[in-house]
């Protein structure tokens, strides 16, 4: 059991680490992350059983990493940790599953009251799945839900895999007393969409269906292992074998024939290193699973992997880096083409190498995600636009770049409008303002003030000033009050304080000293320059 510990800020993090006894309640390792992107690989790898996040971090936000985890690890617990009071905030932790907003600096005391009430939530909740596994052990047709999990148990390492081995030793026919294992990983990556129509939308009766065909095989009629549904990846199928090591790869090729004549389906399989031991079948299905990551998707006729560099992929893969850069350019000159020319010019490099694998694919997801991250909040917008990038596939399975390019250059394209059209908006916020204080000289016009009338934060208002007119706001302020004050005392015969009063300074003789300050002289003396 993990938890994640998600702060951009060290000392925060090493707050949330010594405020309460991990160890003490059961927890294995603290892991942590700086910003939600790399939290998510932290997600994918450790699978965590609680989150702490902070809202305000850079790259990915608490937010959007929330969403991202409501949806891939949904019986994760989440508990938010902000210095923000803001109601928005605690609605959206709330829709996307969190259990807890704390505020910061954080209380030790609600801290460990939300890490228990967590515990409990997911004690409670396996003991549920517990007693349901349990109930269904003596029904026939809930017998492959309860193979898979044993199974699955066995894949867990460490001590769980030695429990789950003597188990299936006990209660499944077949199992081997003390045999080497080996694991195939099968995938259908990318489903057809006419595929997954046949099966009205409903993946797991798609993947019960497969496996059904595959045990018909490997444990009706070969009697050399198992077929299940991994539960860490719902979009993979892993078979173990414990005989016939010799015949494996012939196998598989008969178990992809088998898949594809009786239900019209395309796997593709990847297949691990042998075990000398059951519990160490895990190992198996890591490297079954780096080579599938590893196989082209330009090339779909080719089924059976093994690990290794895919032909042709020596040479480094394209990254996104110089498009970045021209989106920069295109959202500097407010024109496209600099960054559709780019993306040109990067789908010829990815043409010209030859190899697209999986795992390459999720790369420049992740680079495009930072990239739109990094340049949405360079201009504090947020575009609310974080879709997974289209690939185009034939029947056959094989990448279609032409189609893909097409895709990808709309998606960005939909991008930079939705930026430019918040950029615009955000500008005329600013000029909005400028107006508001050119002619309310005499009143409070500091950065509070100002926030509270627009309805922005004080920081916010900071930034987004400084950018657009190169000055801070209290600069600009003090500008404008200078010049109406110099204007005053040239065209009317005001007194001083008179003076000060209108351009919103109700101390005269700190009025004069800003005046000196601007013009060279005291307010009495530029009235009366030559």
């Amino acid at each position: 059991m993990n938890v994640l510990i998600v702060d951009d800020e060290s000392h925060a993090r090493d707050a949330a680490k010594l405020l309460v006894d991990w160890q003490g309640l059961g927890f294995e390792r603290v892991l942590e992350a700086d910003n939600g992107e790399a939290a998510k690989m932290l997600m994918d790898e450790h699978n965590p059983m609680l989150i702490l996040t902070d809202i305000h971090m850079p790259i990915t936000d608490g937010i959007r990493f929330m969403e991202w985890t409501s949806t891939h690890h949904p019986e994760a617990k989440v508990i938010a940790i902000s210095g923000y009071n803001d109601f928005e905030y605690v609605r959206k932790t709330m829709k996307y599953g969190g259990r807890d907003y704390i505020l910061k600096p954080i209380d030790p005391d609600q801290l460990n009251e939300a890490v228990q009430r967590a515990l409990e939530e997911h004690r409670s909740e396996t003991r549920e799945k517990q007693r349901q596994v349990e109930s269904g052990i003596a029904l026939n047709q809930y017998k492959p839900v309860y193979w898979s999990h044993l199974f699955g148990r066995l894949l867990a390492g460490s001590q769980e895999a030695e429990a789950a081995a003597v188990q299936l030793k006990a209660e499944f026919s077949g199992f081997p007393d003390q045999a080497p294992m080996q694991a195939v990983l099968l995938s259908l990556y990318p489903i057809p969409d006419k595929l997954l129509r046949r099966f009205r939308g409903d993946r797991e009766l798609l993947d019960f269906a497969i496996v059904n065909v595959l045990n018909d095989l490997l444990r009706s009629e070969w009697r050399c292992g198992y077929a299940f549904r991994s539960s860490e990846a719902p979009d993979e199928l892993i078979a173990l074998f414990w005989d016939r090591f010799d015949l494996l790869e012939e196998r598989v090729r008969l178990l992809i024939e088998a898949v594809s004549m009786t239900l019209k389906a395309e796997l593709h399989a990847g297949i691990g290193g042998k075990e000398e031991r059951a519990s160490a079948a895990w190992q198996s299905v890591k490297q079954a699973r780096i080579a599938l990551s590893q196989r082209n998707l330009l090339t779909p006729e080719l089924r059976i992997h093994r690990g290794g560099i895919p032909a042709a992929a020596g040479a480094a893969l394209p990254n996104l880096s110089a498009l970045g850069d021209a989106l920069r350019l295109s959202i500097q000159v407010r024109n496209a083409a600099e960054a559709t020319s780019a993306l040109g010019n990067w789908f010829r490099l990815v043409r010209s190498h030859g190899v697209v694998t999986p795992a390459s694919v999720r790369a420049w997801e992740t680079q495009m995600g930072v990239i739109r991250s990094r340049i949405e909040q360079e201009y504090e917008i947020d575009t609310l636009r974080d879709q997974e990038l289209p690939l185009v596939f034939s029947d056959q399975g094989r990448l279609l770049l032409d189609e893909t390019e097409k895709e990808w250059r709309l998606l960005l394209l939909d991008w930079l409008d939705a930026l430019l059209r918040s950029i615009r908006q955000e500008r005329s916020i600013i000029d909005e303002m400028s107006s508001y204080i050119a002619s309310h000289l005499e009143e409070d016009l500091s950065l509070q003030a100002l926030a509270s009338r627009f309805f922005l934060s004080r920081e916010h208002v900071s930034r987004r000033f400084k950018q657009e007119t190169g000055q801070t706001l209290s600069e600009h302020v003090e500008s404008l009050r200078m010049d109406k004050a110099r204007k005053l005392l040239s065209s009317s015969e005001l007194r001083v304080s008179d003076v000060a009063a209108q351009v919103g300074y109700t101390d005269e003789k700190y009025f004069s000293k800003v005046f000196k300050k601007h013009s060279g002289c005291s307010p009495g003396q530029y009235r009366h320059r030559d």
